[in-house]
């Protein structure tokens, strides 16, 4: 990346490359006013779309999902991290230590259920009916 593309990538947060690939799919606005909106050049626009072209390719596909394009809600993404998560815990210095061992498991355990070879984890809630008696002498009239 040329020094002038990093300082035009530093301008912009996530937020910002997420708009600016959704709005690269839709192609309704030209890349030299995208480039002024972002405060970018016309250039690194251009660059951009070409690294970013698989995000904006899914994003162009699935236009009505507010979340295509978003490497998250890609379950095929999520998996690679998973991965990535698992690779960089086990390759630590302290491979035995309990907290990288509850990682792994977390993240072995959070991979399965995406998989669906464990049922996800889900809470019940138990309602129990409860009924008031008042006894005594109380004219439940006269309080109105």
């Amino acid at each position: 990346m040329t020094e002038i593309a990093e300082k035009n990538a530093r301008k912009l947060t996530p937020a910002d490359r997420r708009n600016l690939a959704r709005q690269l799919a839709m192609g309704e606005i030209k890349r030299s006013q995208l480039a002024r909106d972002y405060d970018v050049t016309t250039g690194y626009i251009t660059q951009f779309a070409k690294q970013h072209q698989r995000e904006i390719d899914a994003i162009r596909a699935d236009l009505d999902n507010q979340f295509a394009g978003l490497w998250i809600a890609d379950k095929e993404q999520r998996l690679a991290a998973y991965a990535a998560d698992f690779e960089l815990s086990a390759a630590g210095d302290y491979g035995a230590h309990y907290e990288q061992i509850r990682t792994r498991s977390a993240i072995l355990r959070n991979v399965a259920e995406e998989l669906g070879q464990l049922p996800t984890r889900s809470t019940t809630a138990i309602v129990v009916p409860v009924v008031h008696v008042i006894e005594g002498g109380v004219d439940l009239e006269a309080l109105k």
